[in-house]
């Protein structure tokens, strides 16, 4: 969707009520989408990942919800989760709908995550893509994500925040 066309919408944290609306989100993402946002094939979100995704503190994990004027629907989803071993390092995730995709919807939302985790006391992001994914990466760089280390199809990127 072309910049100018991009639909009024809101960001709101996403919370435990939005268990079916993100449903219905991830049914709206192509095969493609769910591939890169879940790193593998992804036919279904399980009661137990809507759970995960949805239950958050808004601190050890945030989830940002991209709502469309129109509809009310969820379009977008930025967040970060903590990693477990390393308190002060958490890792970025952002899903965007494909009809959505491509007016830097997800660099936008993925900002504030990134002013939560500051605000939170994070000293370090982690995002993983896929080398094939050039709009993750794009958007990663442009957020000020370096690529740190590559596995097979996969590239582990990081982003120090001020400390």
């Amino acid at each position: 969707m072309p910049l100018a066309l991009l639909p009024h919408y809101t960001v709101r944290a996403l919370g435990p009520d939005d268990r079916s609306a993100l449903a219905v989100t991830f049914e709206r993402l192509s095969a493609e989408s769910r591939r890169r946002r879940f790193l593998g094939p992804k036919p279904r979100l399980s009661d137990r990942e809507l759970t995960f995704l949805t239950d958050v503190d808004q601190v050890r994990q945030v989830a940002l919800a991209a709502i469309d004027e129109r509809d009310g629907s969820i379009v977008a989803v930025a967040r970060y989760h903590a990693w477990a071993d390393r308190d002060d390092v958490a890792d970025v995730a952002v899903a965007v709908i494909d009809e959505w995709q491509g007016c830097r919807l997800g660099t936008r939302l993925a900002r504030q995550v990134i002013q939560h985790a500051r605000a939170n006391g994070f000293t370090r992001l982690t995002g993983t893509t896929y080398w094939d994914n050039r709009p993750a990466r794009r958007m990663l760089r442009t957020l000020g994500f370096n690529t740190v280390a590559f596995d097979g199809p996969l590239l582990d990127m990081e982003m120090r925040l001020a400390e």
